[in-house]
């Protein structure tokens, strides 16, 4: 177990799956069961102040709302996520049930601490995010360029193969010697890391071969750093948005 009092810690130490204490309480990983069991809950949690104000936006325009109603949203836009939270009862009860789930059901933790100062929420929030490996998807501000970045992500999803959880058990089981019930008992940075390892080993005993027969072959590392936290890039500046659509905007 080690101790965490901010957010300036090495999320690489996250690969032994040690218990995190806090002044709130020890906050254990979820397994790659759990995380998978509770994806719901998690992708709620993942979603920023802007985040919920696109879905909201989305879900009004389908609706036909008025202009009026589209509007009055732009407090959500503004508003702190603490705030969003506690007046959103969907919102609350996935973020109480992945408490209780990481501070392993400790009926000593009073959860009503955590929720009374935005700094405490988001301390707890973000560790336990970066502990199961929860990412924020990029979202803008500028409505403009989040039609882009949406259409941008779009386009990789359809051009892209993506794998299934089944596809990561499996990559694991047949690659290592560990077994199903191995990698369920998993936290998910474990797993994942794993993973990109195994990819990473085959990807360069593939391009050596290839090396054999053909010149100027790329051949990276097998053991070259992976951050599982990088996102995707499908953002852009205001800056570079203006460059590239500002002229089509204006005629």
């Amino acid at each position: 177990m080690h101790h965490i009092e901010n957010l300036d810690y090495d999320k690489n130490l996250f690969i032994f799956g040690e218990t995190v204490d806090t002044k709130f309480g020890s906050i254990r990983f979820l397994t790659y069961r759990e995380y998978l069991s509770h994806a719901a809950e998690i992708n709620l949690i993942a979603q920023n102040s802007l985040h919920i104000y696109y879905n909201y936006r989305n879900q009004l325009k389908e609706a036909m709302a008025d202009e009026s109603s589209l509007k009055a949203l732009t407090e959500i836009k503004e508003a702190d996520l603490l705030e969003i939270v506690l007046s959103t009862r969907q919102l609350l009860n996935a973020y109480l049930k992945i408490f209780q789930l990481v501070f392993d059901g400790n009926e000593e933790i009073q959860y009503e601490i955590i929720f009374e100062s935005s700094e405490s929420f988001h301390f707890v929030r973000r560790l336990i995010m970066d502990m199961n490996v929860i990412t924020e998807d990029k979202v803008s501000p500028n409505e403009e360029i989040q039609r882009a970045i949406e259409r941008s992500r779009r386009f990789k999803q359809q051009s892209s193969q993506e794998q299934t959880f089944v596809d990561i058990v499996t990559s694991i089981v047949a690659s290592t010697s560990n077994s199903f019930d191995d990698v369920c008992r998993m936290n998910i940075f474990q797993v994942y890391a794993i993973y990109a390892r195994v990819g990473a080993i085959y990807n360069y005993q593939t391009s050596t071969l290839f090396a054999t027969v053909a010149e100027k072959v790329n051949i990276e590392s097998w053991n070259k750093h992976i951050d599982l936290f990088k996102l995707e890039d499908d953002v852009i500046s205001k800056n570079e948005f203006d460059k590239k659509f500002g002229g089509l905007l204006q005629m």
